[in-house]
């Protein structure tokens, strides 16, 4: 079983009547989501340490989306079947980048357009 994520660049592309079956991850708050999560900030230790860095190996975001999966599963909270990523366009394309190759967010999710 895979969830959705769909990493926007703004709320206007996600549809307000779909908002109560997703998480949104942001740091800006808004309305009608099944529940809200803070985007963690880039970790300053990225890539400093070394491979295998349990610090620099995993970003926060991958953090979070890993709990929202085990969350999904064992039925915490209200029921969701998408995540919405709320990022600056500039960013976009890292963090998509970031997603796709982490072995357990691709297991576990489907990317959308």
């Amino acid at each position: 079983m895979q969830l959705s994520v769909c990493v926007v660049t703004d709320l206007v592309e996600w549809p307000v009547a779909r908002r109560s079956e997703a998480v949104l991850i942001s740091d800006q708050e808004d309305e009608g989501w099944a529940r809200q999560v803070s985007l963690p900030p880039p970790s300053p230790f990225r890539k400093t340490h070394g491979a295998g860095c349990s610090c620099c190996s995993r970003e926060g975001l991958s953090v979070i989306m890993a709990q929202l999966f085990q969350d999904h599963v064992l039925g915490v909270g209200q029921s969701f079947s998408q995540v919405v990523v709320l990022v600056k366009t500039n960013e976009r394309p890292e963090v998509l980048s970031m997603l796709e190759q982490d072995v357990l967010v691709r297991a576990r999710y489907r990317f959308q357009a």
